[in-house]
């Protein structure tokens, strides 16, 4: 609960900062980088040089990703490959052998939503909800895989490799709820470079 009240907060704070990109450096597919800001809207990458430029929006045909970066913290984003969709923007929370990507929406749901005078949407009944979905990827794999969907079964398959996580799935140690954890610790104490 109180993670969707601080992912509230941010929302309702960009919501009111929108005319003011983030600082970020945006990665081209060769690798070169340009600092800027910038923000992401349905997919695509809008990034400014200044914040008085105007924005050029880039897509996956020329861009790998987004690092928003801020008081010494930074969020990196990276256009990954889906096997029956196109390239699809999302969080970077693990790199290492096995790299996790998250894919978060924030959305009301239920009750009825007016939009006041400020634009703020105000709601009677109803609730805010967020759904999560994670993808984890090798660097030898093309395609991402879905790993919070039937979740047992998936992540045992993926990493059918490591003793120590299978046993920690079976054992309720590892489920849906804690997959940043078992990627960790994949990454930590079972992938080798040579995956």
């Amino acid at each position: 609960m109180k993670l969707i009240l601080q992912l509230l907060f941010v929302f309702f704070i960009n919501l009111g900062f929108s005319q003011d990109y983030r600082e970020a450096s945006i990665i081209f597919n060769d690798s070169s980088s340009i600092q800027g800001f910038a923000e992401i809207k349905d997919n695509a990458i809008y990034f400014k040089v200044k914040q008085e430029d105007k924005a050029d929006k880039w897509s996956y045909d020329f861009a790998k990703g987004l690092v928003f970066s801020a008081y010494g913290y930074s969020e990196k984003y990276e256009y990954v490959e889906f096997e029956h969709s196109k390239p699809k923007l999302l969080q970077v929370v693990e790199e290492g052998n096995v790299n996790l990507y998250r894919d978060a929406k924030i959305y009301f749901k239920g009750g009825n939503t007016n939009f006041g005078a400020n634009n703020l949407p105000t709601n009677t009944g109803g609730s805010w909800e967020m759904s999560e979905a994670f993808y984890v990827k090798r660097k030898t794999e093309l395609y991402v895989t879905d790993i919070k969907f039937s979740f047992n079964l998936r992540a045992k398959k993926y990493f059918g490799d490591c003793k120590k996580v299978i046993e920690k799935i079976d054992n309720k140690k590892f489920t849906k709820k804690n997959i940043k954890d078992m990627v960790f610790f994949y990454n930590e104490y079972c992938g080798s470079d040579d995956q």
